[in-house]
């Protein structure tokens, strides 16, 4: 089955897709190499969109004089092959707690059938980085997505990782709880590694110490 078809089928048809997937033969590698890392790429591709072909930049919405009006296309593409690396490795470390986290909710534990869950189940949010350059619809749209991504979780942990019905609520909210948790810690990091750089480096010690 192709990228395309599987994703319009899990946006579209989610119930029975999800039956397809859970006993279709898969392995963690073809599941990031032919699908996950593949669609992610979108966020990037909208990235240089919105830099470069729609000619919307970061001086555009920035105060003039300031750090992120001096932001062009280079910074932006970027920014977003980190956010790349990073969802790719937010998708993994996730994929590998719900399989450790399933048996407690009487579910399956498998690192494939895990993987399946998570890759297939956050289709919405690559799909919709492809209108995310555009102002405020973008936004909603996005938002709009998570929620999806949310709704094709609690789908898919009965077929997928056998799950009984009237765990999967509780399941649910577990991954999205591990899932937030996650988000902050790595967010939490670069943060800090952005502060680190910018008050560690030569120029801004100067401008700290009056030179």
């Amino acid at each position: 089955m192709s990228i395309v078809e599987r994703a319009k089928n899990i946006l579209l048809k989610p119930t029975q897709e999800w039956d397809v997937i859970a006993n279709e033969p898969a392995t963690m590698a073809g599941l990031f190499t032919g699908y996950a890392l593949p669609l992610a790429l979108l966020p990037v591709a909208s990235a240089i969109l919105m830099s470069g072909l729609a000619g919307i930049s970061a001086a555009g919405i920035a105060t003039p004089g300031s750090d992120m009006a001096a932001m062009g296309l280079t910074e932006v593409v970027g920014l977003a092959v980190i956010g790349y690396v990073i969802s790719i490795i937010l998708l993994f470390a996730m994929a590998m707690i719900i399989n450790l986290v399933s048996p407690s909710f009487n579910g399956t534990s498998s690192k494939v059938q895990a993987t399946k869950l998570m890759v297939y189940a956050s289709t919405p949010t690559w799909v919709a980085a492809l209108v995310g350059w555009i102002p405020f619809l973008g936004v909603l749209i996005s938002f709009a997505a998570l929620a999806y991504v949310v709704y094709l979780i609690y789908l898919g942990i009965r077929p997928v990782l056998g799950v009984p019905q009237e765990k999967v609520a509780g399941f649910t909210v577990v991954i999205v709880l591990i899932y937030i948790v996650l988000l902050l810690v790595i967010s939490g990091i670069l943060v800090g590694l952005l502060f680190s750089s910018m008050f560690g480096s030569p120029m801004m010690g100067g401008a700290l110490s009056g030179a």
